[in-house]
């Protein structure tokens, strides 16, 4: 049976973040003035996911390899570059507890909780940096989902008993380079023994009118070809996901859901992370 595989140390598994950085994703979320660029608060989401995974692998004062992360931006002209900046070269993964260990910075962010007397206090908290907002130029989508086939092809033989690698693509358009179910295809072919590599899509929407979708078994409610074409990219949800997404979503999927959000605002982007990262099989 797919997907149970334990993860630990001997066989751990791998998250890849594929990161729209074209200049589209300066608008606001939901196409609402005042709310976040859509560019802002992705990084922001990924920076707090990045924390959470390094929680899950802390065991006593360590942080275990459990994982290894990727992350490339793909944006500019035909530009694909790697999401951590210059902390770590042109290491394609990097381990957990790397990144524990060199963020690009650590910034004060204030954060209101509660006085306990029906009021709130702004409290000061520390939020490492690994990603940086970036937005510009077009959306070489299928570049970046080759580059991460070629990634992920050499990690699923060099780790043929793990937990098959996460992949999602966190995007708000269409791509300019082509057809990306042919790239996506060739990365959910991908698979070590415990299944196939796992392919996410979150569309981070503009439209603060239209439908969101949230792990659809089918593509009829979608209103265009560039969404079908994001549905038809995604894999279907573990069963780890389905139940992890009734818990967070607390609605009832269909068992053959697709991995795959479609306008989502900004708690759907969140909710959409916490299902495509939470942990199965942790040792």
């Amino acid at each position: 049976m797919a997907y149970q595989a334990e993860i630990s140390r001997a066989n751990p598994t791998c998250f890849f973040f594929l990161i729209d950085q074209s200049s589209s994703m300066l608008d606001p979320i939901m196409g609402v003035a005042g709310n976040p660029r859509k560019t802002d608060f992705v990084a922001d989401a990924l920076n707090k996911v990045i924390q959470t995974l390094i929680v899950t692998a802390s065991k006593d004062v360590e942080v275990r390899r459990y994982y290894q992360i990727g992350a490339l931006g793909y944006g500019g002209e035909n530009e694909i570059i790697p999401a951590f900046g210059n902390s770590f070269g042109e290491q394609d993964l990097v381990w957990i507890d790397e990144l524990y260990s060199k963020p690009l910075r650590v910034e004060d962010r204030a954060r209101k909780e509660s006085d306990g007397a029906g009021g709130f206090l702004e409290v000061s908290t520390k939020f490492p940096i690994w990603i940086d907002p970036v937005a510009n130029g077009r959306t070489p989508m299928c570049q970046a989902l080759e580059r991460t086939k070629e990634i992920l092809e050499k990690w699923t033989k060099d780790h043929r008993l793990s937990y098959p690698p996460t992949v999602i693509n966190l995007t708000d358009g269409e791509a300019n380079d082509g057809d990306p179910r042919i790239p996506a295809n060739a990365i959910r072919e991908l698979a070590t023994a415990d299944g196939n590599v796992i392919l996410i899509t979150v569309h981070a929407s503009s439209n603060q009118f239209s439908q969101q979708l949230f792990f659809p078994d089918n593509s009829e409610s979608l209103p265009d070809e560039p969404s079908r074409l994001m549905f038809e990219m995604a894999s279907p949800i573990t069963s780890s996901m389905l139940k992890t997404s009734e818990e967070i979503l607390g609605i009832k999927l269909q068992p053959n859901a697709r991995g795959f959000v479609y306008n989502a605002g900004i708690e759907g982007i969140v909710s959409a992370l916490e299902i495509g990262t939470r942990p199965a099989n942790l040792r």
